[in-house]
């Protein structure tokens, strides 16, 4: 598995954690921002680019929902645990 997939999927599942049956929504910068736990390897461009990948769809991947949209021209970033959903 490519390294920062991983660490996106690390990031996506500790934010679902740590927001809940809330979950968590932020654009591309803050989800690279909150990666840095993790590691600083992950660029703003590559999770631009997953975006752009996913845009206007969902997937499931370890147990967390992404939901890819735009709001006011952002791009938006939802996540929770799919048994949250």
């Amino acid at each position: 598995m490519d390294k920062n997939f991983q660490i996106i999927l690390q990031t996506a599942e500790q934010l679902a954690t740590d927001y809940g049956n809330e979950g968590w929504t932020g654009d591309c910068n803050d989800f690279t921002q909150a990666s840095s736990s993790f590691s600083q390897e992950l660029t703003n461009l590559e999770v631009e680019r997953l975006w752009d990948e996913f845009a206007n769809q969902e997937f499931v991947a370890n147990g967390v929902t992404f939901l890819f949209t735009r709001q006011n021209g952002d791009k938006v970033i939802n996540l929770h645990h799919v048994d949250n959903k």
